[in-house]
């Protein structure tokens, strides 16, 4: 009786182990899946941001486009060989940066182009940043212009 007896204590101590490791592999589980499910909610509401500052960089390719076909010499002017930084608004007008752009686009994102002259070409350099929670997100698009005509 006393071995059947101990073997009860012994059986009932390894469950109640049992139950400690369980419920620490839920709580872990719980966890990973609370930080995962975080990450994801913050990606998919930075999303459509994102998506509008792409739009703004190409945008912002296309207006220094704009300056380039007419005239070539207007256009170099621009840039610099260490590059020149430009602010670009909304409303597509270019102003010579003094500083950080300021949120210039939607009161929301800053859209600011660098003109870098590498002679016979021209390395434009659209960056748009936001912010969002706390962090500073940004967007570059880079094209290459050369004088077409």
């Amino acid at each position: 009786m006393n071995e059947t007896h101990d073997m009860k204590r012994f059986s009932s101590g390894q469950t109640i182990a049992e139950i400690v490791i369980a419920i620490s592999v839920v709580v872990l589980l719980i966890t990973g899946l609370i930080v995962g499910s975080s990450g994801m909610l913050r990606s998919a509401r930075s999303a459509p941001a994102k998506s509008v500052s792409v739009t703004l960089a190409r945008e912002g390719v296309e207006l220094a486009r704009k300056i380039r076909d007419p005239q070539w010499a207007t256009f170099v002017t621009y840039g610099t060989a260490t590059g020149k930084t430009w602010c670009l608004d909304g409303a597509g007008v270019w102003t010579a940066a003094t500083g950080a752009c300021s949120a210039n686009v939607n009161n929301l994102y800053t859209r600011s182009v660098v003109f870098t002259w590498n002679d016979p070409k021209m390395t434009v350099t659209v960056t748009v940043a936001w912010q969002d929670g706390g962090q500073t997100l940004q967007s570059d698009v880079t094209s290459i212009f050369t004088q077409w005509r």
